[in-house]
């Protein structure tokens, strides 16, 4: 069944300018910041292949309400249905795709793959018109009908599933129900005879608490003199065709339109799975609304494991997206004319910080330490009333050390606007910063050979050393941190060392905060109360590395803003 390899949208909604290849692609998770243009693509894909012939387009629905400028959408569609690729109905209009450079020529030749190119056109008389197209010249595009487009097996999910569980002509469920009719059931409407054999049983039921006042019209009939029969109470047969969309699904007595949305988007999902089975184009807009983070990582599974159809889905949920691979990831912006799609590289990324992926600005920090302190940078932000991270459109990532620079590249190849945030006693790090300053990345890092750690035990006043050593004091207790700072020491620490500010004491404070099995603040709730120390003495110190930093992480924030 037809699946679409290349999208383009024109003037529709807050859309003006767009086209993406998606290629032979089955899965397609579409994320980004509010009014970004998501659900318009889900929308636009299935008003071109809509199975209906009268849609409604209103003014609104033109990119900016300009009227003068059509609507134009185009979804060009491979692995078509035989009937529509027949010289009888639209295979002199096939076009070729070249699946080795994954290009759509004009002319198909025998190593191609067939593409249909199905156009959408609304005018300002706001009538929407269908037609196959192709480039080649002297061919006029030719109207498709939408029982063509039926076939093409195209389905949204959206707020309003209401209608998927009534059997009225039109529906998803009368869809299904067509499938599996044979062909004398073809030529007459199952619904109606269901409805013929349901006024058989009602007409045999006799409605005895009406019985009474029937006699009394029959009597009171007869004596005007006029006869009326073997009267009794049925069922109108003009309520049951002008009425058959009440048929519908029902869980025991309650209709099915009365259950929670979760519940409701779950069956309708059920249905639309059921008629895509071999094959369509599925449309869920925003997969996680109504569902548990169980339940809807569950049907994400379900969507991409053994199915034939393709499968489009809007998310803001980070429950979603660590289900699914990172080819299957596209992003939109406001205003971009394409997807932005990420490397393969960023897959763990996917797993350790899938909020990232809904920012538009991402700090990536070192590890656990960087991103607990720019957390609480962006806390003393906020108790100082400037604009917090999520205001900004900024997400801290952890770049889990080993992972810092690719994940920085692969951020910013994809658009994003990207900081790392570091440390520079790492030499595979400090060889690689020009190439990453030169592509775009910001660079906050510290002075040349040293760490975060280096700076604060070197720079932060000794009010605040105390106050960290309390810290680590709460955690493994007084006689343990003594003993693991008298180690890097080499001696016995005075008595009252805590008291002594000398430039001895603080080395072995450093030594001992970053050795190995017994880092002081490689955990992003440590990094938060080290940050938010650092924050309260940085008025105390002045024309240190420590306050640049902590004042360039803070300004890069507020960077667009």
């Amino acid at each position: 069944m037809a699946k679409i390899h290349t999208l383009k949208i024109s003037n529709y909604r807050s859309i003006q300018s767009f086209k993406q290849v998606f290629g032979k692609t089955d899965f397609i998770c579409l994320i980004g910041r509010g009014d970004s243009g998501k659900s318009t693509i889900l929308e636009a894909i299935s008003v071109v292949l809509s199975q209906s012939w009268n849609l409604t387009f209103y003014d609104t629905d033109f990119h900016n309400g300009n009227v003068s400028n059509p609507i134009e959408i185009e979804a060009s569609l491979y692995n078509l249905p035989v009937k529509l690729i027949q010289e009888s109905k639209y295979g002199l209009y096939a076009r070729g795709l070249d699946v080795d450079t994954n290009t759509i020529h004009d002319d198909l030749l025998d190593e191609h793959e067939a593409i249909l190119t199905i156009k959408l056109v609304v005018g300002r008389d706001l009538e929407p018109k269908w037609y196959v197209v192709s480039n080649r010249e002297n061919q006029d595009p030719v109207e498709i009908r939408a029982s063509d487009r039926a076939k093409l097996n195209v389905f949204l999910i959206s707020d309003y599933v209401d209608r998927h569980f009534s059997w009225n002509k039109g529906n998803p469920l009368y869809s299904l129900l067509s499938e599996d009719k044979d062909e004398a059931e073809e030529k007459r409407n199952v619904v109606i005879d269901a409805f013929r054999e349901a006024k058989k049983k009602v007409d045999t039921h006799a409605f005895d608490n009406l019985d009474t006042t029937v006699e009394r019209i029959k009597a009171s009939t007869s004596a005007l003199g006029a006869n009326i029969g073997n009267i009794q109470t049925t069922i109108d047969f003009r309520d049951i065709f002008t009425r058959d969309g009440k048929v519908c699904l029902h869980d025991e007595s309650v209709p099915f339109r009365l259950k929670g949305k979760g519940s409701k988007r779950l069956i309708s999902i059920a249905i639309q799975m059921e008629l895509s089975k071999s094959g369509g184009i599925l449309l869920i807009d925003e997969i996680e609304q109504g569902l548990e983070p169980d339940r809807v990582q569950h049907l994400v599974q379900m969507l991409k494991v053994g199915r034939e159809n393709q499968v489009f889905i809007t998310t803001h949920s980070r429950d979603v997206i660590t289900e699914i691979e990172a080819k299957d990831l596209y992003v939109m912006r406001k205003g971009q004319q394409s997807l932005s799609t990420f490397d393969d590289v960023i897959q763990g990324c996917i797993r350790s910080n899938p909020e990232a992926f809904f920012s538009q600005r991402v700090l990536v920090g070192e590890g656990p330490t960087e991103v607990g302190v720019c957390r609480s940078i962006n806390l003393d932000r906020i108790s100082k009333g400037k604009k917090n991270a999520a205001y900004l459109g900024v997400r801290i990532a952890n770049g889990i050390g080993s992972n810092q620079v690719p994940y920085s590249k692969a951020f910013k190849s994809s658009g994003y606007d990207v900081c790392l945030f570091c440390d520079s006693d790492v030499p595979e790090v400090n060889s690689q910063k020009a190439e990453l300053r030169a592509s775009g990345i910001t660079i906050i890092d510290w002075d040349e050979g040293k760490s975060i750690e280096h700076h604060i035990f070197e720079e932060l006043p000794w009010e605040g050393i105390k106050e960290l050593i309390s810290y680590r004091e709460s955690l493994k207790g007084v006689d343990s941190t003594r003993e693991a700072v008298e180690t890097r020491f080499g001696a016995p620490l005075p008595t009252g060392w805590k008291e002594s500010d000398t430039e001895e004491i603080r080395k072995a404070l450093y030594e001992t905060s970053v050795a190995k099995k017994n880092e002081w603040f490689k955990r992003i709730d440590h990094g938060m109360t080290l940050g938010a120390i650092c924050c309260k003495y940085l008025g105390a110190i002045e024309d240190k590395s420590l306050v640049t930093r902590f004042t360039e992480l803070s300004e890069w924030m507020d960077y667009g803003s």
